[in-house]
């Protein structure tokens, strides 16, 4: 694949992950009343929570594509960052596995009117909850890299690029912290923190898969450049 169609594919996959999330989350509902009302809700109406697992299911895979086509575009600015930041972004997508199976377990019980089913099912929330904050923890790191990396390349513009780079540092840092905290972070205030990640996502999805790439290649250090130049001139 060319630099030029992975580039495309980036952007579409970008776009295809902020509306599988978006829509998965709508699809679920918001879960409100208590456990005992969320499973009344499940067990009446199943379908939203069935469709909420089919997204989920494409936000993963989608998430695994795109940090496969960053990784192609970025690798020759810096092959070892480049596979870093793929690996971080693995990670958040095999997370996916965890909410998806959570919602499975929610079918389940919903099927079950006892105080075991309810307790577990308070289980599975959390747990599912969680598994949302430790996969942002590395889908920031991933998502720093990948950003710096274009930043580096001028594959897209500069401001741009310096948006989803400090977008990135910002969860980075703020993620851990609402963990220790005990809050989620796609909850409550918390969520204001992931507005300027979901401006550059929107803007840089948009922007490669109608502009697709500035550029790829390397840029090299002062150093370097003087460097090759004095091996021009002596041969």
């Amino acid at each position: 694949m060319s630099d030029r169609s992975a580039a495309r594919l980036a952007g579409a996959l970008f776009l295809l992950v902020i509306a599988a999330v978006l829509a998965s989350s709508a699809a679920a509902g918001s879960g409100a009343g208590g456990i005992a009302q969320r499973l009344d809700d499940i067990a009446a109406h199943p379908s939203g929570l069935r469709l909420s697992i089919v997204l989920l299911a494409v936000a993963g895979i989608a998430t695994l594509g795109l940090a496969a086509m960053l990784h192609a575009i970025t690798r020759r600015q810096d092959p070892s960052l480049a596979a870093f930041a793929l690996a971080c972004r693995a990670v958040e997508s095999g997370l996916y596995a965890v909410q998806i199976l959570g919602a499975m377990l929610l079918l389940s019980l919903s099927r079950q009117q006892t105080d075991n089913a309810r307790e577990l099912g308070a289980a599975t929330v959390d747990i599912a909850a969680w598994s949302t904050n430790v996969g942002a923890c590395f889908f920031a790191v991933g998502s720093a890299v990948f950003a710096y990396l274009l930043l580096r390349s001028r594959a897209i513009p500069r401001p741009l690029a310096i948006l989803g780079l400090l977008a990135s540092l910002l969860l980075a840092v703020s993620v851990p912290l609402q963990s220790a905290a005990g809050a989620v972070t796609t909850e409550g205030a918390g969520i204001l923190l992931w507005l300027p990640m979901f401006a550059f996502e929107l803007t840089t999805g948009g922007w490669l898969l109608i502009k697709g790439l500035r550029s790829t290649d390397p840029v090299l250090s002062p150093l370097a450049g003087a460097k090759e130049n004095d091996g021009v001139r002596t041969a």
